[in-house]
């Protein structure tokens, strides 16, 4: 990465190790504004719990986690939640795509999502969707990176303001 030379993307199993740095990032992410589900201010005990959460899904094999560091600093992490349904082991969602504050503008997000693409493939998925709130930063990312937008769900998140928002749904096939 130009902006990033010493950046590591790795995949983990458990978030013990990260868990302070993660809990931050997500903190951090839903005060400035990102649609990931929560909203501002987060309690520590909320973002505590999330992780939690997520920290069962990677044990059961039904969810992936990148996280990109630098020089033992949490960057950002994006999540891949796995079908486990036989009729739907081809494809993944991906989710939690987080990037610090700090970090925004220098290529994390893109080299989280080419990682995290190739941890599906890896992972034998073939179709990636996900969803973003419309008009977020994230929504012209997917497309630069390739997605398709399917379609607009009309009113489907509600922000911290009260005001009902759109949600857009994009897919991308894994060659």
């Amino acid at each position: 990465m130009r902006n990033h030379p010493r950046m590591k993307i790795e995949p983990i199993e458990s978030l013990k190790p990260h868990l302070p740095a993660l809990q931050k990032l997500l903190i951090d992410t839903v005060a400035d504004g990102a649609s990931i589900g929560f909203h501002a201010p987060l309690p520590e005990e909320d973002a505590a719990a999330y992780w939690h959460a997520v920290e069962r899904q990677l044990a059961d094999g039904s969810k992936l986690m990148l996280v990109a560091s630098e020089s033992g600093t949490v960057l950002g992490t994006v999540q891949l939640a796995l079908e486990m349904r036989p009729n739907g082991r081809h494809r993944a969602e991906v989710q939690k795509l987080m990037v610090a504050p700090a970090a925004r503008g220098k290529g994390t997000a893109k080299a989280l999502m080419a990682a995290l693409e190739q941890a599906a493939h890896d992972a034998g998925r073939t179709l990636l969707v996900l969803d973003t709130r419309r008009g977020d930063i994230a929504d012209g990312l997917y497309e630069r990176l390739g997605y398709t937008r399917a379609g607009i769900i009309p009113d489907y998140v509600i922000d911290t303001g009260g005001v009902v928002t759109d949600t857009c749904i994009f897919y991308k096939h894994l060659k």
